[in-house]
């Protein structure tokens, strides 16, 4: 008889590991607490197979999403700079603020890149100038592109 079984757990668990993990455990650790408790089923080959083939599709996912950020990374570092006119007022200020809205129709408009306004990092803009604004493609990918607000006479 043997004195070890296979399991694969359904939940993840300080000590034993991760979901999805197949561990090598007692028979009586598994039919006693592991299973009955629903921590962990019995591991078959087809379950292992299962468990492979969506490990497989997490990685293809993980490698799709990689080239699309890095295709996206590229086309914005290849923005020099993005100009937006508004009225001028007092002191170099402007009517208004320059918004992610502005700027996220403005890459739109010239690029045809569709960024959410959320990745827009930038500070409240009310003068005329230059600015850096940071767009942030994924947590570990920021990129920063010059913002010139230019004033019009109209």
């Amino acid at each position: 008889m043997k004195k070890k079984v296979d399991v694969i757990l359904i939940q993840n668990n300080l000590t034993i590991g991760k979901r999805g993990s197949v561990i090598n455990v007692a028979r009586g650790y598994a039919f006693n607490y592991l299973i009955p408790n629903k921590i962990a089923e019995i591991a078959t080959n087809k379950k292992i197979k299962h468990i492979q083939m969506f490990e497989n599709i997490a990685i293809q996912q993980k490698e799709t999403s990689n080239i699309e950020i890095k295709l996206l990374k590229d086309n914005i570092q290849k923005i020099d700079s993005i100009s937006i006119y508004k009225k001028k007022g007092e002191n170099n200020f402007i009517f208004g603020s320059i918004t992610e809205k502005d700027i996220t129709k403005w890459i739109n408009k010239y690029t045809n890149l569709l960024i959410n306004k959320i990745q827009i990092k930038t500070l409240e803009i009310k003068l005329i100038g230059v600015t850096h604004m940071k767009i942030q493609i994924n947590p570990k990918v920021n990129i920063s592109i010059p913002l010139k607000i230019i004033p019009t006479n109209i």
